[in-house]
């Protein structure tokens, strides 16, 4: 490989793991509806794992904040753009740490006649983590038979505030954005939707079919008459999941009424229970490298040979040792890490994941410093004045940090430490200072 070509591989994979620590996991769906005036009304569903949120104490709680835009245009002009804040709140900490547990929220709009652009765009407040998505949209027809399908995990009677915006008559319909089902969560797949007719079109049955298709092979057929009786009529289809293996699915659902039939698609996938593992990084071979930081050389000498379940189970051993070491719970440890890894991303980001740099790896093994100092080197060296930072740490570990900005590129390098067993002094950090350098600022 020429020098061009690594530099390119070195290139794509830094503006990989930057475009990983700045991106926001959530799923958004748009479903439409008509109303009983055959105005088009849009819901917009989002869903974010518990996990992919930063959240801090405050209030008694733990709290994330989320910036919300919406815009909605046609062809190049915006019909209707508006801001929100969007607080997640939860009372137990490890709730945040949940590979399970996620916020859902609806938004919902009137949607004008014709076609449009829904541009749903989400900032992480404590991370700066951002998701953004565009969705086409078309109005649905006055003369429309049907409107979107909405995917439900549950579908119970509920009187509290509970997710109030996903009730209808009574019932809460728990939407799944991310068409994800677990079958040792629910026993079925609710499918909603609305069926609209006129008076003169239900002098005539209307048949209602569905088919739920595995690869090639047809898994669920359901067949029904329908007697219509007003303008709209919600209905709710129920998909047993017990008997589906682990998979992806597709589904069509047809609706013929008279010379008149429309058809509409939906996806889901159905999750089995597996072996938890714990994990920060979705790649082993990025979180071997954090985990590096706590434990050194310690990393098994075959790694690179191991199996993915073999480096999950040394993954999963260390995270159990981290937390007995934070006198914590597995996820909590995970969580501190997490934040620690996110703040770094944020601040210490140069050519290169915040989290990788000197600054980043010290952050993360010991925290936020008691102290920070900010200086410059004088003239008194054999290079050009450069901006330094010292850390110290007055408790676990009572240590000192000497970081220089050597190119003066924001990229602090370390060069002296002092009670850090894991880290070493560079011999030369005093040429980079000067020999006039107070070394009693290194004092601690």
């Amino acid at each position: 490989m020429n020098t061009k070509k690594a530099l390119l591989c070195i290139l794509l994979v830094l503006v990989a793991g930057l475009i990983w620590a700045n991106t926001l996991s959530m799923f958004v769906e748009a479903h439409r509806y008509l109303d009983r005036n055959l105005n088009n009304m849009v819901f917009v569903d989002y869903q974010i794992p518990y996990r992919s949120l930063t959240f801090l104490a405050q209030h008694g709680g733990f709290f994330a904040e989320l910036s919300i835009s919406v815009n909605i245009s046609n062809a190049d002009s915006v019909i209707f753009s508006q801001d929100y804040m969007d607080n997640v709140g939860i009372r137990n900490r490890v709730d945040a740490g949940s590979a399970r547990k996620s916020y859902l929220n609806r938004l919902s709009y009137a949607l004008p006649v014709g076609e449009h652009r829904l541009s749903f765009n989400v900032v992480d407040r404590n991370s700066n983590r951002t998701f953004s998505r565009t969705i086409d949209l078309t109005a649905l027809p006055q003369t429309a038979l049907l409107s979107d399908l909405e995917l439900s995990s549950q579908v119970q009677a509920d009187t509290t505030q509970y997710l109030n915006q996903f009730r209808r008559n009574g019932k809460l319909y728990k939407s799944e954005p991310s068409g994800l089902f677990n079958v040792a969560e629910t026993d079925f797949l609710h499918l909603y939707f609305e069926v609209y007719s006129k008076p003169d079109d239900r002098t005539e049955t209307a048949f209602l079919t569905m088919d739920v298709e595995r690869g090639d092979s047809l898994v669920v057929d359901l067949f029904r008459d329908m007697n219509l009786g007003s303008d709209l009529e919600g209905i709710t289809l129920r998909i047993p999941l017990s008997d589906l293996p682990a998979g992806a699915y597709s589904g069509t659902l047809t609706l013929m009424l008279g010379e008149r039939e429309e058809q509409r698609q939906f996806q889901f996938a159905i999750q089995e229970e597996v072996d938890t593992y714990n994990f920060l990084m979705p790649d082993p071979e990025e979180e071997v490298r954090l985990i590096r930081y706590f434990i050194g050389n310690r990393v098994p000498s075959d790694w690179a040979t191991l199996s993915i379940t073999a480096k999950r189970n040394f993954i999963n051993s260390f995270w159990a040792e981290q937390a007995s070491q934070m006198q914590t719970t597995v996820t909590d440890a995970i969580d501190q890490i997490r934040q620690r890894v996110e703040y770094s991303n944020t601040r210490f980001s140069h050519f290169q994941p915040g989290w990788t740099t000197d600054r980043g790896r010290i952050y993360i093994r010991n925290g936020a410093p008691d102290e920070i100092e900010n200086g410059e080197s004088s003239d008194e060296t054999r290079f050009v004045r450069k901006d330094y930072q010292i850390w110290k740490y007055r408790s676990r570990p009572n240590a000192v940090y000497l970081f220089v900005d050597l190119q003066m590129s924001g990229n602090f390098r370390i060069m002296y430490v002092n009670n850090d067993q894991m880290e070493s002094t560079n011999p030369s950090w005093l040429d980079y200072l000067g020999e006039d350098f107070d070394m009693s600022k290194l004092s601690n």
